[in-house]
């Protein structure tokens, strides 16, 4: 962004709040949607503070303090406070992204977080943001991409077993890249643009080789850094409920009789649109009870933007947050992102967490 369209956004703010509550009706329950200005409490840290911040850095106004960097990137840039001034206002301010340009000129000034060199460092030394040795899962047949993502390839490794099972159960032939690489979401999410350009690089030459004609991700983070900032590849990106949805017609699909709470992913919902096609499938195989909070009103898990690896607390508290809400209507979640279920995994306390795919393999006759 240039300087004056990030200024012109900033002045536009009338620091009314209205971007932090799910709901401004009298007759309807107020409940909180900004995980970093509810943990932490000062008014630096929901979306307003953050743009007067900003402005600040604009203006040499503000010096480099731990403090600030704290302030600077303990947003999980969950896009909900974009959700609820775009829907109150009517006025489009990309928070998330103007939030982005605070750490990419951030880290232009030298202001990283210790936490995020060390991620930095991984990325750079196995091209993964798990510090992992690369692991194979070579397949080579089909016009059809799986791209894993680090996360299930390392993490949630279920994710990655279920999508292929299920592709195999159904005679898809696919492939997945021998020598796939982070997307560079992480980095992008830090401010690392220059770090992530690398593995983008690397990435699409991996693709363009391939052959491949569409992409398909479990992995929403994955998915939204392909269409944001990756040059087109002339190819279909799909999420992996997506992909399922358009199988549908051929899927024989048991009930599995349970009841569960249905979280959407901050990346998938808030940041792709993508709300109703897990909703679809899941209604075939489960019971599904919303949480008050959901769709564009739902509730970050708290492991996005890079919080994860540098708030350790203040993720596992948002993650912990959401639990309690889920468990007021299932003692079942279920999200279609690796890096929530992996959040919401450490932090279950006796509940069950599972991906999409997992409960449709499993339902898959």
């Amino acid at each position: 962004m240039e300087k004056e369209e990030v200024l012109n956004g900033i002045y536009r703010c009338a620091k009314c709040k209205l971007c932090t509550i799910t709901s401004f009706h009298p007759r309807e329950e107020l409940s909180p949607i900004c995980p970093s200005g509810e943990y932490y409490g000062f008014q630096a840290f929901y979306a307003p503070g953050r743009l007067e911040i900003l402005k600040g850095i604009l203006d040499d106004d503000i010096e480099e303090s731990d403090e600030l960097l704290k302030i600077i990137y303990s947003c999980t840039l969950c896009g909900a406070c974009y959700e609820k001034c775009k829907e109150i206002t009517k006025v489009d301010l990309n928070f998330s992204e103007i939030f982005e340009e605070i750490r990419e000129i951030a880290v232009e000034k030298g202001w990283v977080l210790d936490a995020h060199k060390d991620l930095i460092e991984k990325i750079r030394e196995t091209h993964n943001a798990y510090g992992e040795v690369q692991s194979r899962h070579q397949r080579k047949e089909g016009d059809i991409l799986y791209f894993v993502g680090c996360t299930s390839r390392y993490r949630e490794k279920e994710i990655l077993e279920s999508m292929i099972e299920l592709l195999d159960k159904l005679n898809v032939n696919f492939q997945i890249l021998e020598d796939e690489w982070c997307c560079g979401s992480t980095l992008l999410r830090i401010g690392q643009v220059e770090e992530a350009k690398e593995l983008i690089e690397h990435n699409i030459d991996e693709i363009k080789r391939s052959g491949a004609k569409t992409i398909v991700f479990t992995c929403p983070g994955c998915l939204m850094t392909f269409k944001k900032n990756y040059p087109r590849l002339n190819v279909e990106l799909l999420h992996s409920t997506q992909f399922i949805e358009r199988l549908n017609p051929n899927l024989k699909l048991k009930n599995l009789g349970i009841d569960v709470a249905y979280h959407d992913p901050c990346h998938l919902g808030r940041h792709l649109g993508i709300y109703e096609e897990p909703r679809e499938i899941l209604s075939k195989i489960v019971n599904i009870r919303e949480m008050k909070r959901n769709r564009e009103q739902s509730w970050c898990c708290g492991s996005g933007g890079g919080v994860r690896s540098a708030f350790e607390e203040f993720s596992s508290w948002s993650a912990s947050e959401r639990i309690k809400e889920a468990r007021e209507v299932a003692d079942t979640l279920v999200s279609a992102c690796p890096f929530c279920k992996h959040n919401l995994n450490d932090n279950l306390d006796g509940m069950k967490v599972y991906d999409v795919v997992e409960l449709v393999n499993r339902a898959l006759e």
